[in-house]
């Protein structure tokens, strides 16, 4: 019992630490898809009904939040302070009625206005706004798994090249007028293997040379063959 009330209390620990950085994450996504709906520019230019900024507040939800002067709407950073804190306002308007504050519930707010939402009373066209900014948040999950695969892949790649020590990878042989062949067999290798010839390689080293380290897959052939030359073929 005291090992499973333990593990209860540090799953809630994790979770509990987890959650914030979610939401936030959840939010900042959802405020910057209410941008590129509202005001894609970022222009300065009041609305229709005297809307003002990058989310197009009007002066009643600006006064909600501050007493500072609405034309500081237009300022990104006052902006995005006020539009945290009437995301939040409304987040929570929605989950004390029990709806899922989710971001098409939060954009359908946001354009109607929290009191529509709960009463149930939301114009079409709020429908079709809440389902734009909806679109433009799964559109940045999916962007955000991709980064974050690709972050992983580069990190921890599926499959990384094995190198080893050898003294002298170097295989010697003897041609023959009839010319033999040799077949190169690995398991399903990543890159082509490097094959090397004693045309190509450099002056020999003395045998009391470091030893190099060089790939498992790369081979050195030497031969004293004059005419005739080997063929070499590679088996997956």
């Amino acid at each position: 019992m005291t090992q499973r009330l333990l593990l209860v209390s540090i799953l809630c620990s994790v979770f509990g630490a987890i959650l914030p950085t979610m939401d936030a994450a959840e939010r900042a996504e959802t405020l910057r898809a209410i941008n590129l709906v509202e005001n894609p520019t970022n222009h300065p230019r009041r609305g229709s009904k005297g809307e003002l900024g990058p989310y197009q507040f009007r002066s009643q939800t600006w006064r909600l939040h501050t007493n500072r002067s609405f034309n500081l709407a237009v300022v990104r950073e006052h902006a995005d302070e006020i539009a945290v804190k009437h995301y939040e306002w409304i987040k929570r308007g929605l989950v004390d009625a029990g709806i899922d504050p989710t971001p098409f519930n939060i954009a359908l707010a946001w354009n109607s206005g929290l009191g529509a939402v709960l009463r149930g009373r939301v114009p079409t066209v709020s429908y079709n706004y809440a389902e734009r900014v909806s679109n433009l948040v799964e559109a940045q999950h999916a962007q955000r798994a991709v980064a974050a695969a690709t972050e992983q892949a580069t990190v921890n790649p599926p499959h990384e090249a094995r190198r080893s020590e050898v003294a002298a990878p170097v295989v010697q042989f003897r041609i023959q007028p009839a010319g033999p062949r040799f077949a190169i067999a690995t398991a399903a290798p990543l890159y082509e293997p490097v094959v090397l010839t004693d045309k190509s390689l450099p002056a020999p080293l003395p045998s009391a040379a470091p030893r190099l380290a060089i790939d498992a897959n790369a081979f050195t052939f030497a031969s004293a063959a004059t005419a005739a030359t080997p063929r070499f073929a590679l088996i997956q």
